[in-house]
């Protein structure tokens, strides 16, 4: 079967610079201008960055950002109803747009809270369009922040890397404990993260298979090698559509207006997905939607156009080969880590099935994949 053209290869792999390569030179001020609203949800360190790498990354990452902040833009416009002449709550504001935005939508005020550097940068923009009198930029922790009312509304653009990255959405909801109003609205208002099964055989032959035959030569000896390399950590990359393998299940259904803290911390859930093709399968692909204002979804779905966000890959060191129609069930829990609750601790685990309900023909031992993984690789 051809395999479709990614929407962005050379744009997929400077994201792939953003959240693999490690050193300490660039800031996250250097993010928070490239991209078009809030706080950066991915942080990146590279060394040695020339100009000629920093242009056409800008660019791309540009793009990719766009999609994201069009589409809180989008959903502010459409929520005027909620946000005239309401206070409204910017967690982590970044560069000041969403809080533009909302006061252009009619809100009374707004309070844009920003913990880093770019809240002197908001500052300016807000005062240079004209929008100081409604924005008030705070540059303080939301923990700390007093402010001097309830709100009605809360907008944060909060999601990390496989949602639930950085733990952002945990300084959200102690914002909505602290300062939101009991009948008061969350932009986004639901979160939603799912799981795939995943197909790619191009990417295995290129990085296993290719070990039977180097130069004519049987290296296969390296490919538990290669395996295990491939597998040592969740792989944050653009997923082609095609190669997920089967139905998707929902693993975490968030409503920010009354989902606890505790909530955020950890996830646990069971899961049943029915492939719909005869393949290999390499592991699972997650995404996640958030749903900003009723009706109004944005998804990173390797079916909708491509975000920064991406995918987030989970693959074993061995594929599983399924027939069309059977069961992969299982479960999943993620946590933070205890020594930085950005990162996350992630156990996946599941059995196969064949399309009568049976446990796989398979040996025992082949016919489960259990395995932990570490969401850390960003720092």
């Amino acid at each position: 079967m051809p395999r479709r053209a990614r929407s962005s290869d050379r744009c997929s792999g400077y994201c792939q610079h953003l959240t693999c390569l490690s050193s300490t030179s660039v800031s996250h001020q250097l993010l928070d201008l490239l991209q078009f609203g809030v706080s950066s949800t991915i942080s990146c360190h590279i060394s040695n960055a020339s100009y000629s790498f920093w242009s056409p990354l800008a660019a791309c990452m540009r793009g990719l950002w766009r999609r994201r902040t069009d589409a809180y833009l989008a959903a502010i416009a459409k929520s005027s109803d909620v946000l005239r002449g309401k206070a409204v709550l910017d967690v982590g504001a970044g560069t000041g747009v969403l809080a533009i935005a909302c006061a252009k939508a009619g809100a009374r005020v707004v309070y844009a809270v920003e913990a880093g550097e770019m809240a002197t940068h908001a500052a300016t923009i807000v005062d240079a369009n004209g929008f100081s009198d409604v924005v008030k930029v705070m540059h303080a922790k939301v923990e700390e922040v007093q402010l001097p009312e309830k709100v009605d509304v809360i907008v944060s653009e909060w999601m990390g890397i496989f949602l639930v990255y950085e733990a952002m959405l945990d300084s959200v909801l102690i914002a909505r404990d602290r300062w939101l109003k009991h009948d008061g609205h969350m932009l986004p208002r639901r979160a939603r993260l799912w799981l795939c099964p995943l197909r790619d055989t191009r990417l295995w032959e290129e990085r296993v298979g290719f070990w039977t035959n180097v130069h004519g030569l049987d290296m296969s000896c390296l490919q538990p090698i290669a395996a295990a390399e491939l597998c040592a950590q969740p792989r944050i990359e653009e997923v082609a559509a095609e190669d997920m393998a089967g139905t998707h299940a929902c693993i975490a259904d968030f409503d920010l207006g009354s989902m606890r803290l505790d909530e955020a911390r950890r996830i646990s859930s069971r899961f049943e997905c029915t492939s719909h093709v005869r393949s290999p399968i390499l592991g699972f692909v997650s995404y996640f939607d958030v749903e900003i204002a009723p009706g109004a979804w944005l998804s990173t779905s390797p079916e909708q156009e491509l975000t920064h966000w991406q995918q987030v890959s989970f693959l074993w060191d061995s594929p599983l080969q399924i027939g069309q129609g059977d069961v992969l069930r299982g479960s999943v829990d993620i946590r933070q880590q205890e020594e930085n609750k950005r990162c996350l601790d992630v156990l996946l685990a599941c059995r196969h099935y064949g399309a009568d309900g049976e446990s796989s023909t398979i040996a025992k031992s082949g016919s489960c994949r259990n395995r932990s993984y570490k969401l850390d690789t960003i720092t």
